[in-house]
């Protein structure tokens, strides 16, 4: 596997939380005024999380990586990663949903079985904004449908489909209750569903692995779990901003619970940025 191609998918995973863009050069500004229409720099991140969810094994990574934020009118790329506005009526509006996860490596409970792969995820969002639709200020209901690709390089790239995941969640942004401190935050919270061949790729145990300490176990499809997660980001001066993550991941009554790969029914992520903006557009956004 290719280690840019691991940093990306590792990128993807903290878009997927909603984390990236909330240090990605933004001012702590109030919601009228106008943004750069673009920006660029350097992001320094470190994530640790587990190799799988429901996984009591974690891995951590740490690399730099550029960053790139556009606003436009139609397409944007930020906090929410690459986003096509394709509709948007009143208070609702769609785009597009991102997710990724790098490839598990050494698991003991998974030994001797066929390697997780990298894996990315793309598909359609629905939001529903119940007040303070902007970019820094929102308080929306997100409901995702993405299609889950594994990424295989040992013999040349390999795509294979894995299924389909659904996430039902609700999302806080704010800039402004402390806003004299130059601090942003973020919270959120949903519950996740997938299709049989989704939880199959993680949980599965077909009868070639099976071992007196791993029993044959057939995944289905249904609710997946839940996660509370949230974020806060400090401007430290124009050009640097610092960030922290978090994220808890709860799977009890998720229909692939009692398999044998599963380890632990609590995961957490955590992670910290560092953004450097080098530079940014005279025109402002629209």
């Amino acid at each position: 596997m290719g280690n840019k191609l691991v940093c990306f998918l590792a990128g993807l995973l903290m878009v997927s939380a909603g984390w990236t863009g909330e240090c990605a050069g933004e001012s702590a500004v109030l919601q009228e005024e106008k943004l750069p229409l673009y920006e660029y720099g350097i992001v320094g991140l470190m994530a640790h999380f587990p190799q799988y969810t429901g996984s009591d094994e974690y891995q951590t990574y740490a690399f730099p990586l550029p960053y790139f934020v556009y606003r436009g009118e139609i397409l944007k790329a930020d906090r929410d990663g690459i986003r096509g506005i394709f509709w948007r009526y009143k208070q609702f509006e769609t785009d597009i949903s991102l997710a990724g996860n790098p490839p598990a490596g050494d698991n003991d409970a998974r030994k001797g079985m066929e390697e997780l792969e990298a894996l990315g995820e793309i598909g359609p969002a629905l939001n529903y904004y119940f007040f303070d639709y902007g970019e820094r200020d929102s308080f929306f209901l997100q409901v995702t449908l993405r299609s889950a690709f594994s990424f295989d390089f040992d013999s040349g790239l390999d795509v294979g489909h894995e299924g389909y995941v659904s996430d039902v969640s609700i999302i806080f942004r704010d800039s402004r209750i402390f806003k004299e401190q130059k601090i942003r935050f973020h919270a959120s919270t949903g519950i996740r569903f997938a299709d049989a061949a989704m939880h199959k790729y993680f949980y599965d145990v077909p009868l070639a692995y099976v071992t007196p300490n791993r029993e044959y176990y057939e995944a289905e499809g249904g609710y997946g779990g839940m996660q509370l997660s949230g974020s806060i980001t400090r401007e430290l001066t124009p050009s640097f901003s610092a960030s922290c993550y978090g994220r808890w991941v709860n799977i009890d009554g998720a229909v692939y619970e009692d398999s044998p790969l599963v380890g632990t029914h609590n995961n957490y992520i955590v992670g910290a940025m560092l953004v450097w903006k080098i530079g940014e557009s005279e025109k402002r956004e629209p």
